[in-house]
């Protein structure tokens, strides 16, 4: 009984062992890929002796593909210039700077064709024994550049302004009195690239502003003569500024 079964058992290992070798001759090997090739060939062999096939453009090894990747990278980034970066300018106006107002204002992009200026204009010394402007003024600008480029060409603005003056010319003296000037106007404006950083622009803004002030005698401590409110029309900006870009 002992011998039968261990016939079975044999013939039954014997059978799975012949399934296992047929099943294996019946499997195709997988193609052996060449190595040495170079970076931009791949040969291929396949199993059944064929005649192998040449595959153009497969990097050889991972390294290089990364390298070439990074390349293109580099090619990208060599592209974009000032041209085609974010706006971003320093500038003092020359006009001011002549009349001994000094300035200097910040301009920088937040959209495609939308830029925003912060200029701060100061004086605090007098020309003369009777002529003076003594002022801190804000002038805050929101353009629109009309070109396909922030920072270069035509723009128009739209700007509001706040002063604190204290002003001496010939026998009087103003000065504002509870609150300070305040106004708002547009602009017209052009922005003329000198080269790489520098340019040169030029401005003339009309609006309105409100002012109440003291006029006083042009002395030391001299009497007050009347307050007054005034609503001015006019001229609110006025510009020829030198410009450094970043």
């Amino acid at each position: 009984m002992r011998h039968s079964n261990f016939k079975m058992r044999t013939i039954c290992l014997l059978a799975a062992l012949s399934g296992v070798a047929v099943l294996s001759a019946q499997t195709p090997a997988k193609p052996r890929v060449q190595t040495s090739a170079a970076p931009e060939e791949t040969t291929v062999y396949k199993p059944d002796g064929k005649k192998p096939v040449t595959v153009i453009g497969v990097p050889s090894n991972k390294g290089e593909g990364k390298q070439d990747v990074s390349g293109k990278a580099d090619k990208r980034k060599k592209t974009v210039g000032l041209e085609g970066g974010r706006y971003l300018a320093l500038k003092t106006n020359v006009l001011y700077d002549a009349c001994a107002l000094l300035n200097l204002a910040v301009e920088m992009q937040v959209s495609k064709k939308i830029t925003v200026e912060l200029p701060l204009t100061c004086s605090l010394w007098d020309l003369g024994s009777e002529h003076g402007v003594r002022t801190v003024a804000l002038q805050p600008e929101a353009r629109w550049w009309m070109g396909n480029e922030a920072g270069r060409g035509h723009f128009v603005g739209l700007h509001a302004h706040v002063a604190w003056f204290n002003v001496k010319w010939n026998d009087n003296r103003y000065q504002d009195v509870d609150r300070p000037l305040l106004g708002a106007g547009l602009s017209y404006g052009y922005k003329l690239p000198l080269s790489e950083h520098w340019g040169a622009e030029f401005t003339l803004g009309l609006g309105y502003a409100n002012m109440k002030y003291n006029t006083y005698y042009n002395v030391d401590n001299g009497a007050l003569l009347d307050t007054r409110v005034r609503h001015y029309w006019g001229v609110t900006r006025v510009g020829a500024s030198l410009v450094y870009r970043f």
